[in-house]
């Protein structure tokens, strides 16, 4: 078993970090296809759904918060 060091680490939550937010917006872009394929089943305007349902790409500091977050666990001294 090899010790990282501290830069390992946190390239290592860092990456944990963007794969939590790449599975949230892949998980919120199958929620808005189920959506319009339903809105089209339904005979609904598309245009509502679409701009109620697209999903938001995250953003580098979302990255940084989440690992911020997942970063305090590991240091955490309980």
């Amino acid at each position: 078993m090899s010790n990282k060091n501290p830069y390992e680490l946190r390239f290592d939550v860092l990456a944990m970090a963007k794969e939590l937010c790449d599975r949230q917006y892949d998980m919120a872009q199958q929620h808005y296809w189920t959506m319009i394929e339903n809105a089209k089943e339904h005979s609904k305007d598309l245009t509502e759904t679409v701009e109620k349902y697209t999903p938001k790409m995250y953003t580098p500091s979302e990255i940084m918060r989440q690992a911020e977050e997942l970063y305090g666990f590991v240091t955490k001294k309980d």
